[in-house]
């Protein structure tokens, strides 16, 4: 927000303290100026015949037109939320670039619910779908009156590999517009990068934000006040005179007339207001005496007064003639309690309850003691609202609003039950996870699918998808085989097929067990061909004449480089070529002239179990390479690290990223903790915290007991008591304390003041008669006798002396 808006929103505060931020956004919808920038490109009229862009709003702000319209201004009704029903698609998005896909949604608006929503405010679309990059999609959403609003624009650097998970796009274009009809979502690969494979809309749902009944009322031109708005639950109304509705007209700037009527869609907001409420109150507000009646005609008296007058008397007979009340004030009408959906203010006035409560102590939604039709309670903020938060499910027995367990975002009839997990971890089963268990893989929707029933960890669902394989199973080019192919042999303790060396068509680790055809086994176990012996060591048969192997062969079968069968020292066999060192992927055995493979799963490694680097997608863990971390552990960037000492599973190395505790130990805010703190109690699914009002409390039963107040007994209470019933031994005794620490200060106080007086009077009235005695020392000094004239006066002047010293003094 600009300094300019923020000081227009302050002028239209000023002008009328008691406005909303949704006020402030009718205010900014209403007299916002399309036409200074309708040559730039972009504007539609949506379905109330109001100018929109998304580049720039409704248009600019106008300061005057918005505080004089805030002058007049009346809050607006409660705001509903209505639900649509979430539509489960599962349809591709093609890949292919301006393909559009359209969905339809037939919505009532939650028409006969308390939830119904006649004229919009916004809309929010809620939409699942995978595709990447998303930075290509385009999604729009019609509404049924005709207006397109872009929810999402192509955005060409956006190429993150993540999905939109519920994620809410929201759009004020529709502002006046009826919910109720045919809506129309149209997702389109409008981008420019390349897409390898379709993407998917899985679901997608909407939720209108508005108002079931006219949402715009001015005050009368006289300055009357306007009637308050009434929620629909209360079975009370506050006694007013309505007002005729004023209908909108299309001149809301007219020169001459700046505040007739809102402008661009006429019969879709009017205005109604009412005469003031014409009464006088006293200052302790319980006063009742009407304007409307001649209150000097009347005299006072303190009989035949009605029951809920108190002593001071009344102007006349009826609970609306009374001086003062004895029990409580509603409107002008003295009663003795205050009605349901109501409470007694500190002035003893009956107030409305917040449209979220049933029954409450207080005007706000927090001291709610039971929800209104339509509402839940969640327990643990003590707060009514029309749907749970998230991070809640509703209990649809008593209608309350229950935390998920920790780690949840989101779940379903039970704590445990995950719908949806936190940032970063994986739902598998309703549980959210640190990484995917064993026979399972990460999927692109963060979360966690089953392996082909051959394989124990893969990549994917298919047969050929294998990264380890389940015992009695051996790993070959991707599947799991039992038994390996021909020219191989099975590693019983990696469970892979291994290649044998040329010219072997079975072996074992060590050696060649038979060869191919004009092969044989030579004196160490590796097959050469049956007639290198008519040849050198270096040569090799061919068409009935010895030729000299490639110079970087030992022995060979052939010319070339690829056919050497042994290596001269330094050079080591990888295969068929001998290399001065192993490429990626193979090791050499100390004192060994043969490189050999790693492990399928590494891309490099210093042993056949010893791994330095893995293949992608893989994580490293103590020179193994898995698909997951172990319990304990954590990926980073590839590489398995460990969690935090108290941490069972975790998704970082801090203290508060914990995913799992040990048994008997309490997940709270990502810490494991050997028992829950103060303000939270033990469940089953990990720390719950208890009502904002408890220090600390025993369980979830003792909170639901204290939840459950018995209304009967609170409008009971609501009678006059005597203040020994509402004063607890606790607070008796404060009080006392408090009262005896006052005295005794008051006591020094008054003291003090006593003893500073008489010191004050002493010294106006000066010195009194002394008498001094010869003092009992041998010293010369000459005592000289004060006189009764002397006396009083010896103050008066710096000349008196009581003790004269001679002039020739003799030291003590």
């Amino acid at each position: 927000m600009s300094y300019w808006t923020a000081g227009i929103c302050a002028l239209a505060l000023e002008a009328n303290p008691s406005l909303t931020w949704r006020d402030m956004q009718y205010l900014v919808v209403l007299t916002s100026r399309p036409a200074p920038l309708e040559a730039e490109p972009g504007w539609i009229v949506n379905g109330v015949r109001r100018k929109v862009s998304h580049k720039f709003g409704y248009g600019l702000m106008d300061a005057g037109a918005l505080v004089t319209l805030a002058e007049k201004w009346t809050t607006v009704p409660p705001q509903h939320i209505c639900k649509s029903q979430e539509l489960t698609e599962d349809k591709q998005i093609p890949p292919a670039y301006g393909t559009t896909l359209n969905f339809y949604m037939d919505v009532d608006a939650c028409s006969g619910t308390l939830n119904e929503v006649r004229f919009l405010e916004h809309v929010q679309c809620k939409i699942s779908l995978r595709f990447f990059p998303r930075g290509n999609l385009r999604v729009l959403l019609t509404s049924p009156m005709g207006t397109t609003s872009t929810l999402l624009f192509e955005r060409p650097r956006d190429i993150v590999n993540s999905n939109f998970d519920d994620w809410p796009f929201l759009s004020v274009h529709f502002w006046g517009e009826k919910a109720e009809g045919r809506w129309h979502l149209q997702i389109v690969n409008a981008g420019n990068r390349h897409v390898n494979q379709p993407g998917v809309l899985k679901k997608w749902q909407l939720i209108f934000y508005g108002t079931s009944v006219n949402p715009v009322r001015l005050r009368p031109t006289n300055g009357a006040r306007s009637t308050p708005w009434k929620s629909p639950l209360n079975t009370f109304t506050f006694p007013t005179q309505s007002q005729p509705v004023t209908q909108v007209t299309d001149n809301f700037f007219d020169a001459d007339n700046i505040f007739k009527g809102l402008n661009n869609f006429p019969n879709v907001y009017s205005f109604a207001a009412s005469d003031p409420e014409a009464a006088v109150s006293s200052l302790d507000g319980k006063k009742v005496r009407d304007n409307e009646n001649n209150i000097d005609a009347d005299e006072e008296t303190k009989e035949n007064c009605d029951d809920q007058c108190d002593d001071q008397g009344c102007f006349g007979r009826g609970p609306t003639k009374c001086i003062a009340c004895k029990n409580k004030r509603m409107d002008k009408t003295c009663v003795s309690t205050c009605p349901p959906r109501s409470y007694s203010d500190s002035q003893g006035i009956c107030q409305p309850c917040h449209e979220a409560c049933e029954t409450c102590t207080g005007p706000d939604q927090k001291s709610c003691l039971s929800c209104s039709p339509g509402h839940v309670r969640v327990i643990d903020l003590d707060i009514c609202l029309q749907q749970c938060p998230e991070g809640y499910y509703e209990n649809f027995a008593d209608k309350t609003c229950i935390p998920c367990q920790p780690n949840c975002a989101g779940c379903q009839d039970h704590p445990d039950h995950c719908t949806s997990c936190d940032h970063h971890l994986l739902l598998y089963q309703n549980r959210c996870l640190a990484s995917c268990p064993t026979n399972t893989y990460e999927t692109d929707d963060y979360g966690c699918a089953g392996c082909h029933e051959s394989c124990e960890t893969c990549t994917g669902s298919n047969s050929s998808q294998c990264i380890s394989c389940l015992s009695g199973h051996f790993w070959h080019e991707g599947r799991c085989v039992k038994e390996c192919p021909a020219h191989h042999y099975a590693d019983t303790h990696q469970r892979e097929c291994i290649e044998c060396p040329p010219g072997c068509s079975e072996c074992n680790k060590t050696t060649c067990i038979s060869c191919l055809d004009d092969w044989k086994v030579n004196s160490k176990g590796r097959c050469v061909s049956q007639n290198s012996e008519r040849c050198d060591v270096d040569q090799y048969f061919d068409s009935g004449l010895c030729k000299p192997c490639h110079s970087t062969c030992d022995s060979c079968d052939g010319p070339t480089e690829k056919a050497c069968i042994s290596c001269a020292s330094p050079l080591i066999l990888q295969g068929t070529r001998c290399v001065g060192k192993c490429e990626k992927g193979f090791f050499n055995e100390r004192g060994s002239q043969l490189c050999e493979p790693c492990l399928h799963t590494c891309a490099r490694c210093m042993g056949k179990t010893n791994c330095t680097e893995c293949k992608t997608g893989l994580q490293l863990q103590s020179g193994e390479c898995r698909t997951t971390c172990s319990p304990g552990y954590y990926s980073d960037k590839g590489l398995c690290m460990r969690c935090y000492m108290s941490c069972r599973t975790c998704s970082g190395p801090g203290q508060d990223q914990c995913v799992g505790c040990p048994s008997g130990w309490q997940l709270l805010s990502g810490e494991c903790r050997p028992d829950c703190p103060e303000g939270y109690y033990k469940t089953e699914y990990g720390c719950q915290k208890c009502h904002y009002s408890c220090r600390n409390c025993a369980g979830c039963n003792m909170q639901e007991g204290k939840r459950k107040i018995n209304v009967e007994a609170l409008l009971l209470s609501a009678q006059p008591v005597s203040t020994l019933q509402i004063i607890n031994p606790f607070n008796f005794i404060t009080g006392l304390a408090i009262i005896a620490c006052l005295c005794i200060i008051i006591l020094f106080i008054t003291i003090f003041i006593i003893l500073q007086r008489n010191s004050i009077q002493a010294q106006q009235r000066g010195y009194s008669r002394v008498s001094i005695k010869k003092p009992k020392v041998t010293c010369n000094y000459n005592v000289v006798a004060v006189s009764d004239g002397d006396s009083s006066d010896s103050d008066s002047s710096e000349g008196h002396n009581l003790i004269t010293p001679k002039p020739q003094r003799t030291a003590c």
